[in-house]
């Protein structure tokens, strides 16, 4: 599995980058994992790389380990950050709970019509990720379906604001995202899952679709002992 990417630089644009745009391209390249855990980087190659000065990258790199997307070690430098499986675990849990709430909203709030439109809505998205399912890993179309059949859910009680306090956090399950869904081909099974929710919800059951949901977003423990033997170097707190 090679998750080394091109990456997105822009050496030699006639226009320099902001330190926002160096920011977020840099941000982006360590979810998708383009720069890997532990990965050790520096001010001048970042600095080269994107025809910036090193002051633009330092405002950057302090953002980043304000993110804890990177470590400075004194005396041995700067390193992309490890994937911390226990603060991956809280977080995924967190947002199981805030979804769980969302569905709670949805058969207690919503009348039947309004969750029979979202049910409408949920299919027409499952119909176009059908198309993905032989996707290899997930930086092809299925992501942006995938964060929209969430959306819709969330956004069909108005909660997505709830959903955005947490957004800087979520970039963590993002990046795990990205090794879980490449480590473990998992695209076909994310959709059969979405699927198994939309039923739940056509049933009327409203438990049944919060496990569902559960069993959705828990992606740690089927393949803990796999993913810590195979990338080691990629985890921290994996012993």
């Amino acid at each position: 599995m090679n998750f080394n990417l091109s990456s997105n630089t822009q050496i030699g644009s006639k226009q320099p980058l902001t330190t926002e745009e160096v920011f977020r391209k840099i941000l982006r390249r360590i979810i998708k994992l383009q720069l890997e855990p532990g990965q050790r980087i520096s001010e001048n190659q970042m600095a080269q790389e994107y025809n910036v000065s090193r002051s633009v990258i330092r405002t950057t790199f302090t953002r980043l380990q304000q993110l804890k997307f990177i470590e400075v070690f004194p005396q041995r430098g700067t390193y992309v950050s490890l994937i911390n499986l226990n603060h991956i675990a809280d977080l995924l849990m967190l947002r199981t709970a805030v979804e769980k709430e969302i569905i709670y909203e949805m058969f207690t709030s919503l009348q039947k019509k309004d969750r029979q439109a979202l049910v409408d809505a949920l299919e027409a998205n499952l119909a176009e990720e059908e198309k993905c399912r032989n996707e290899a890993d997930y930086f092809g179309r299925f992501p942006k379906l995938d964060s929209v059949f969430h959306k819709t859910m969330i956004d069909s009680v108005g909660r997505y604001a709830l959903v955005e306090l947490l957004s800087d956090d979520m970039l963590h399950i993002a990046r795990w995202r990205n090794f879980d869904v490449a480590f473990g081909n998992r695209i076909p099974e994310l959709i059969d899952q979405h699927r198994a929710i939309v039923e739940a919800i056509k049933k009327e059951d409203m438990l049944l679709t919060q496990q569902k949901i559960a069993d959705h977003l828990e992606t740690i423990s089927s393949i803990y002992e796999r993913v810590v033997t195979q990338y080691p170097h990629y985890f921290k707190n994996h012993s």
